[in-house]
C-alpha cells in the first residue's frame, strides 16, 4: 500500500487515459484547520510539574517507594509464586507436593481434605524434623496421634499453633484457609 501526500478531487482515471486531476498537497488542505484547532484545545488543564513534586501533607513526605526485594522479604509467598508460577496458594500447594514426594499415603491436592488425617502435616514436618516424627510408624486411621505429633513438632521449633486439634478431629474437610495459614508458617520458618 502506497501513501500519497496529496489528495485528488477527481476519481482515478481509467487505464490508458491521461491523468489530469487537480492535486492539492495535504499540508495545504490541513492548513486552515490546524490554525483553528490548537493542541491546547484538546488538552485539559493539568497541574504543573512543580506542584506534583510537592507533597500535599507531611505524611506523604516520609513515604518511600518499596523495592521489589523488600516486598518479597515481607511476603515470602510472592517469591514462591514466581518460582512455581500461578497464585500464592497454588505455589504453596506445589511446594508441599514437592516436599512430600515419595511419602506413602500422601496425596496433597488441596488445603482441606488432603490434610484432615494429619499425615500430610507429619510428612511435611518429617522432611525437616525426622527425629521428632516417626513417619514409618504412623497410620492414617490414628488421626489424633498424627495431628498431635505434627503440632508438637512444629511447636518445638517455635511455630505457633494456628489450628485447633478439636476442630481438625471432627471434620474431614477442615477450613482450607486455616490449613493454608498453618502450612505457610511452616514454609516461612524452614524456607526463609
Amino acid at each position: 500500500m502506497q501513501r500519497h501526500s496529496t489528495y485528488s478531487n477527481v476519481k482515478p482515471a481509467s487505464k490508458g487515459a491521461s491523468k489530469h486531476a487537480e492535486e492539492v498537497p495535504l499540508a495545504d488542505l490541513l492548513k486552515g484547520r490546524s490554525e483553528a484547532l490548537k493542541a491546547d484545545h484538546y488538552l485539559r488543564k493539568s497541574p504543573s510539574l512543580e506542584s506534583l513534586s510537592k507533597p500535599h501533607s507531611a505524611a506523604f513526605s516520609s513515604l518511600k517507594p518499596q523495592s521489589k526485594l523488600s516486598v518479597e522479604r515481607k511476603d515470602q509467598l510472592a517469591a514462591l509464586a514466581r518460582e512455581y508460577g500461578g497464585s500464592k496458594r497454588n505455589a504453596l500447594l506445589k511446594w508441599c507436593q514437592k516436599k512430600t514426594e515419595g511419602y506413602p499415603n500422601i496425596d496433597i491436592t488441596n488445603f482441606s481434605s488432603s490434610w484432615s488425617d494429619g499425615l500430610a502435616f507429619c510428612a511435611l514436618l518429617h522432611t525437616y524434623l525426622p527425629a521428632h516424627i516417626p513417619y514409618q510408624e504412623l497410620n492414617s486411621q490414628d488421626k489424633k496421634r498424627n495431628l498431635l505429633l505434627a503440632f508438637q513438632a512444629a511447636e518445638s521449633v517455635g511455630i505457633k499453633p494456628s489450628l485447633e486439634l478439636s476442630e481438625m478431629m471432627y471434620t474431614d474437610r477442615p477450613d482450607w484457609q486455616s490449613v493454608m495459614q498453618y502450612v505457610s508458617q511452616i514454609y516461612r520458618y524452614f524456607e526463609t
